[in-house]
């Protein structure tokens, strides 16, 4: 069976008794009805024309009608902050493209004078691959866009998306960069005014919602809507759709991105699932079909110091939110129905307390939010353009520079270990919370003290713009500020293995990033690698890859996985999140604290005491306080549910609607499951090997 064949003898079945009342049951039952009750072909056909309608409209018309194939990275900026740092990725993708296309020109330029000349091309990779097989691209054309017939690859041309439900999405990305709209990237505005005319009013419940409508309501072929729809969720898993890595943008303390993105992620999933479980009808898989997907979300975390309360109640919901479908689906995962699924991958944490300790008081009050959010989103961007670049495989690195692949062997890092463009390695490699670590290098600095600093407390460097360190903090700010002067003084990491987020890391990735002027010394890479040994004893995962070329100044990326939740501001968002919104009893704080941290520190998950002091659903009375009163929020509540009845989803009785607001409420369950996440990943110790 081919992509485009439609089996109408397959039953729904099996997802009519998956479906319930559940917002993930009802979005399940609408992606299979989608593609086993509904022509295949036409989700083919939105597919291919959400393709063109993001081609390059300085190409030619023939080039565009012949080129509609799909990156493999898509990046989906949500919410304000989300499509804020969609915009800063897109703007440094944009340039970047430049400084790669002239490369690539002057390369063709010093290729054709050898020609002219006679004489013979020392760089294998420009006339294919370092064998001198002809017909492949070289490293700098896969990166930067060019392709053959057999290798598409568009590393640094990811397809880049924007959604929010505020009215003025499209006006304010046109007034950042009007290139963006004008067709200078695969840039698209996912508009969502038809679903809603204005934001989530800051509460995540009217997020989730919304998203879900979006997902049941039938997608009418003439709307952009349903173009986007078959892009990220209808075609997830059909070859026909090329992108297998997405990164999510959004703010956790936000409504409208930390709300919509967790459904989006889920509802890609499910997709996935529901393809591949019709694409192999005898128990085989077909070369037609390509099944890996990587999904990440990138979730910037409020600052502890300066933001709301109500702020920390929506990054613990959303933290909650994932820590549960993540657990639930590393215990009970069935293949025969193929739930449950987590809503990501991976989640990557950027904390904006990081940005108030980098900038300290050098800013005025007026002045200080604009200038943290703008660098927190610029470094954010900057080390999703590092992990696209380092995509490359082992035979890239025999193209870019003959000296990488003896460097790295010196080094003591095995070429098993470097970073390759597949998405099961890296879906491996990325798992559970995350946080990002990054230094630049100016002048000679040792790059034990770069590798230092890449895990330090943020710092800003003001002459560079440059925005540098940890992307959440390990502890305390002082305490972690001292032992770090500590490690620098000894030269040494060995003191960090005590802090659990390295001590209890489950994977790293780190990415070197270096001019290709830069004779890269050997020394260097040993000196990553020891850090990376003694610094992560936990973790059974560990990835390399270095860049030549794609970066003006050397720098360093780490990628630390699975322990992001066992961090100060990560509890402490869960924490204030659970006792807010689900202890009925506000007296109880000092035993709720007490209690909360036996759970976590017991050799044991036993969550008997905190669960008969919980209530069955969260409460939104501690986010919704700034609405004045309750009287207003059970208003909003009816013109949302009032909503949902006129957007008339299919297999739904239209006397009412298929969701009301209190079916994407938290359950006392999912904080449970979430918590049980956490203890399991404090406890874990990489198994012994002999």
């Amino acid at each position: 069976m081919n992509a485009t064949e439609l089996n109408e003898n397959e039953s729904v079945s099996g997802a009519e008794e998956t479906a319930s009342r559940t917002p993930e049951g009802l979005i399940l039952a609408e992606i299979t009805n989608t593609v086993t009750q509904f022509n295949v072909e036409d989700i083919l056909q939105r597919l291919k024309a959400f393709a063109q309608s993001l081609k390059h409209q300085t190409r030619s018309s023939g080039e565009q009608s012949a080129n509609v194939a799909l990156p493999t990275v898509g990046i989906i900026g949500m919410g304000r902050c989300g499509t804020n740092i969609a915009i800063d990725l897109a703007n440094l993708v944009y340039e970047q493209r430049k400084i790669g296309i002239k490369e690539l020109s002057r390369r063709g330029r010093d290729m054709a004078k050898r020609r002219a000349s006679g004489e013979k091309s020392s760089e294998s990779g420009q006339t294919g691959s370092a064998d001198g097989k002809a017909g492949a691209p070289s490293f700098w054309e896969r990166l930067f866009g060019a392709k053959s017939e057999h290798d598409q690859v568009f590393l640094v041309d990811p397809v880049i998306l924007t959604a929010d439900l505020d009215g003025d999405t499209t006006q304010r990305i046109k007034v950042a960069n009007p290139k963006l709209t004008q067709g200078a990237l695969r840039f698209g505005i996912t508009e969502l005014d038809w679903l809603n005319r204005g934001g989530a009013g800051n509460i995540p419940v009217v997020g989730h919602y919304l998203a879900t409508l979006a997902l049941l309501a039938e997608a009418k072929p003439e709307t952009s809507w349903a173009l986007h729809r078959s892009y990220l969720v209808d075609s997830s898993g059909l070859a026909a759709n090329a992108s297998r890595l997405f990164f999510y943008l959004f703010s956790a303390g936000g409504g409208s991105g930390s709300g919509m993105a967790p459904v989006f992620g889920r509802a890609q999933q499910q997709a996935r699932m529901v393809n591949v479980k019709r694409q192999r009808p005898t128990g085989q898989s077909t070369r037609e079909y390509t099944e890996a997907l990587c999904s990440v979300g990138v979730a910037i975390l409020p600052d502890i110091l300066r933001t709301a309360h109500s702020q920390h109640y929506n990054s613990g919901r959303l933290l909650c939110e994932y820590l549960a479908s993540l657990n639930r689906f590393e215990q009970s995962f069935d293949p025969a129905t193929g739930m449950p699924l987590p809503t990501f991958s991976c989640l990557l944490l950027v904390s904006n307390t990081v940005v108030h300790h980098a900038l300290g008081e050098r800013f005025s009050s007026e002045i200080y939010a604009v200038k943290a959010e703008q660098l927190a989103n610029k470094y954010v961007a900057r080390q999703l353009f590092n992990l696209l670049t380092a995509q490359a495989l082992v035979e890239d690195y025999r193209i870019t520079d003959p000296k990488v692949i003896p460097a790295m062997n010196a080094a003591g890092i095995s070429l098993d270990d470097t970073t390759k463009l597949d998405i099961n390695d890296l879906e491996n490699s990325l798992s559970g919370t995350a946080v990002i670590g990054y230094a630049e290098q100016f002048g000679h600095e040792d790059f034990g003290q770069l590798f230092l600093r890449a895990v330090s407390p943020a710092s800003y460097n003001s002459d560079n713009e440059l925005f540098e360190g940890i992307s959440l903090l390990p502890n305390k700010f002082e305490e972690y500020q001292a032992t770090i002067e500590a490690c620098r003084k000894n030269n040494s990491v060995e003191q960090l293995r005590d802090f659990a987020l390295f001590g209890k890391a489950l994977s790293v990735v780190a990415i070197v990033s270096a001019p290709r002027s830069e004779l890269f010394e050997q020394y260097n890479l040993r000196k990553v690698h020891e850090n990376i040994e003694s610094l992560f004893p936990n973790a059974t995962i560990k990835r390399y890859a270095l860049i030549l070329g794609a970066s003006e100044n050397c720098s360093l990326t780490l990628i630390i996985s699975g322990s992001a939740c066992l961090v100060p501001d990560a509890l402490f968002a869960i924490r204030n999140y659970v006792f807010g919104c689900f202890v009925a009893d506000n007296g109880k704080q000092e035993r709720f604290t007490q209690v909360f941290n036996e759970i976590m520190a017991k050799p044991q998950f036993e969550p008997g005491e905190l669960a008969a002091m919980m209530r069955d659903k969260e409460s939104l009375d501690p986010i919704i306080v700034g609405m004045g009163s309750q009287g207003a929020w059970r208003r909003r509540k009816q013109e949302l549910e009032l909503r949902a009845q006129s957007l008339n989803p299919r297999n739904v009785p239209n006397s009412a609607p298929p969701l009301i607001v209190e079916d994407v409420l938290l359950s006392k369950q999912e904080v449970i499951d979430a918590l049980e996440y956490i203890h399991r990943v404090s406890s874990f110790h990489r198994p012994v090997t002999v």
